[in-house]
């Protein structure tokens, strides 16, 4: 009952304009027990902050590290506000990497002509916190939100050797993406979240489109991971029934990799993080019948490279 409270009682200070999530963000939710700190990269020349967030205990284990992509105009605290992504941190002892773009937008597109290299930034990035700190090279997990989750996708074509798993939310295969991310090095598991009503990333383009439908997409990933099997098709719990959602998981088994592929399509979803009460009521609905956040890290967790 509380957290209903709070989704509506910080629905309503969007409304009212007092919480925006904009790009001059420089701030994030603080929540005990988790500390953050920022640590400069540069790579082709051009220095990027990222933002990291850690058990404030502290560890003596390895253990595993998200990458959290933010979306086109974001930032990592805005991204991580709108995540919640500190909280698990909190419950489950993890680290959490939020870096920024270089110059505007993440370059998901593998025949984009600019110079940024952001597959090599990332890299770069996970490579560091592998050296640095107490990340399992094992259990590198990598997700996004709209622009971050096509360079997700892009990422996972590309550099399957670095992460174990990985997560979409509002993002699809670009289809020169598709030529040529065929037969990758490595199966990555793949769930993507996306809405039916999503206004940016439709979850049904139009055949002439730049890129595939999630289900097209979701079919290429299990074709990637050797998913043999029919797909099974259930209808989740309608936890919120006035948030105008259902959430639908079509579930890919018998997989290479395990039951690796997930799709939860949002009906009437919009272009939203599921189950966050930070975004923008006109970029659609949010469903409360999932967290958004809770899903990845339950998809992703039971997976090592």
């Amino acid at each position: 009952m509380f957290q209903v409270i709070r989704n509506h009682l910080l629905q309503i200070l969007l409304a009212l304009g007092f919480l925006c999530l904009s790009s001059n963000a420089s701030a994030f939710v603080v929540i005990k027990g988790v500390s953050s700190f920022k640590v400069t990269t540069t790579y082709q020349g051009v220095a990027r902050s990222t933002l990291y967030f850690k058990p404030s205990s502290g560890t003596t284990t390895k253990v595993p590290l998200l990458v959290v992509l933010h979306y086109n105009g974001g930032t990592p605290e805005a991204m991580s506000t709108l995540t919640e992504v500190q909280e698990l941190v909190r419950d489950y002892g993890i680290w959490v990497a939020v870096p920024p773009v270089a110059d505007g937008s993440w370059h998901d597109d593998p025949t984009d002509t600019s110079t940024t290299d952001d597959v090599g930034f990332l890299t770069t990035l996970i490579d560091n916190s592998v050296a640095a700190y107490p990340v399992d090279a094992k259990r590198v997990y990598m997700t996004g939100f709209s622009d971050g989750a096509m360079m997700t996708l892009r990422y996972a074509c590309d550099r399957p050797d670095k992460i174990a798993a990985a997560a979409a939310v509002s993002g699809t295969m670009l289809k020169t993406l598709v030529s040529v991310c065929t037969s990758p090095s490595f199966a990555t598991p793949m769930a993507l979240l996306n809405g039916t009503a999503d206004a940016i990333t439709k979850y049904s383009p139009t055949p002439y489109g730049i890129s595939l439908t999630l289900p097209d997409s979701a079919k290429h990933w299990a074709k990637i991971n050797g998913c043999g099997a029919a797909p099974v098709v259930s209808n989740l719990a309608d936890l919120s029934t006035t948030d105008g959602t259902t959430v639908t998981l079509t579930s890919y088994l018998g997989c290479a990799t395990g039951d690796s592929v997930s799709l939860y399509t949002i009906n009437n979803g919009g272009h939203t993080w599921p189950g966050s009460p930070y975004n923008l009521s006109y970029q659609g609905k949010t469903t409360f019948d999932i967290d958004g956040t809770l899903t990845i890290w339950n998809f992703v967790k039971r997976f090592s490279r």
